[in-house]
């Protein structure tokens, strides 16, 4: 079966860029001019555009050369017609894809890093001068994966890359971590360093100590080995709250006591577990277990009102909010009770009077009833 396709790649230091040699004239043609195939489209004027991220070249049989580029005008009775074209090359925000009849007039030119790698780069057809710099290469001459290695982890092989970088950073913090703990070498292997790397990126975004407790509740959940948890913690010197908080009289320990005291996590009217302190909704993890701190308001949680709502331990997680509450509707009952024994704001009125309008009132006398004339 005929190939369609092959792919190489420039590596640099952040990405592999793909450049596709196609076999395929009339896909390429539809890549780079057809409506919906990836470089060009119609807006709500019915307007043929090219995506802002995309651009093609077409070059004719005869010379000539027409340009397919964002925010410009694409003239539809100008673009040449695909058995007019001797080669075409789109490039897109993945890489480049490129056909010609002479495979030997494209030209590849690039630049290169101290470290080896690609750092500038471009696909040219025809004739075309050399900048200082810049080498020519062949297509073959690019970098070709390794099959299946889709996610790309032999970047992390090349010197010079991002990847390599962090490699070399996540086993240079592993091994001190081994020293600091009195072993010779270390015993993680390459992907429990790659999570002692990440857990100790997550410690060193703690700011507080409730942001201690958010941090801690991701670490925890279930994604890393506890043998590197211990690790990364020992190795940042990760131990609790109190060392997060700001530096004053009595603030550790006003930390600590705060910190000690759970908020009760409730069920709402419509079923929903929320946080006793700012109400926040708790959703369990994949593995049906619910979190211990709250995600938003960092509050260690306590759930033990699903259990016994009417425990004799549940006043212990009170929160201000609910106190404050208690109170308004106690102050509520109480104003009601006042209502009920002294009547509506009239009666309360009639009570105030005093005796003189009282006697007042009794020696009004109603006036006589008025008839019409010469009424029997």
């Amino acid at each position: 079966m005929k190939k369609k396709w092959e792919v190489r790649y420039f590596v640099t230091d952040v990405a592999s860029v793909p450049v596709y040699k196609a076999y395929s004239k009339t896909e390429t043609y539809r890549q780079a001019a057809k409506d919906g195939w990836g470089t060009v489209y119609r807006d709500e004027n019915n307007a043929l555009v090219c995506d802002e991220d995309c651009s093609a070249s077409l070059y004719t049989k005869n010379g000539g050369y027409f340009g397919i580029f964002p925010y410009e005008e694409i003239n539809k009775k100008e673009m040449p017609k695909q058995a007019a074209c001797a080669a075409i090359i789109v490039s897109d925000s993945c890489g480049f894809t490129f056909w010609a009849e002479d495979f030997n007039q494209i030209h590849i030119f690039v630049t290169y890093d101290e470290n080896g790698l690609v750092d500038t780069y471009r696909v040219e057809y025809g004739d075309s001068p050399i900048y200082d710099g810049e080498m020519e290469i062949r297509f073959e001459d690019l970098y070709q994966q390794p099959e299946g290695d889709w996610k790309e982890t032999y970047r992390a092989e090349i010197p010079g890359t991002v990847e390599y970088q962090r490699k070399q950073e996540a086993a240079e913090l592993a091994a001190q971590a081994a020293a600091s703990a009195g072993q010779r070498e270390t015993w993680m292997d390459e992907a429990q360093q790659k999570d002692f790397r990440e857990i100790c990126g997550l410690i060193d975004t703690i700011k507080s100590g409730r942001d201690f407790y958010r941090v801690m509740n991701q670490i925890n959940g279930g994604r890393y080995s506890v043998d590197v948890i211990n690790a990364a913690r020992e190795f940042k010197q990760c131990f609790n709250s109190a060392q997060y908080e700001p530096e004053a009289p009595g603030a550790a320990a006003d930390t600590v006591e705060r910190d000690a005291a759970p908020a009760l996590a409730y069920m709402d009217d419509l079923g929903v577990a929320r946080c006793g302190e700012c109400g926040a909704e708790l959703l369990c993890s994949g593995t049906g277990d619910m979190p211990d701190v709250c995600p938003e308001c960092g509050r260690r949680l306590e759930y033990d009102s699903f259990m016994e709502p009417d425990g004799p331990d549940v006043d212990k997680y009170r929160t201000r909010a609910d106190n404050q509450q208690e109170a308004g509707t106690a102050a509520e009952a109480a104003s009601e009770g006042r209502e009920t024994a002294l009547g509506t704001p009239d009666d309360m009125a009639g009570t105030d009077a005093t005796a003189e309008e009282k006697r007042r009132k009794k020696r009004k006398k109603k006036p006589p009833c008025q008839g019409r004339a010469g009424t029997g």
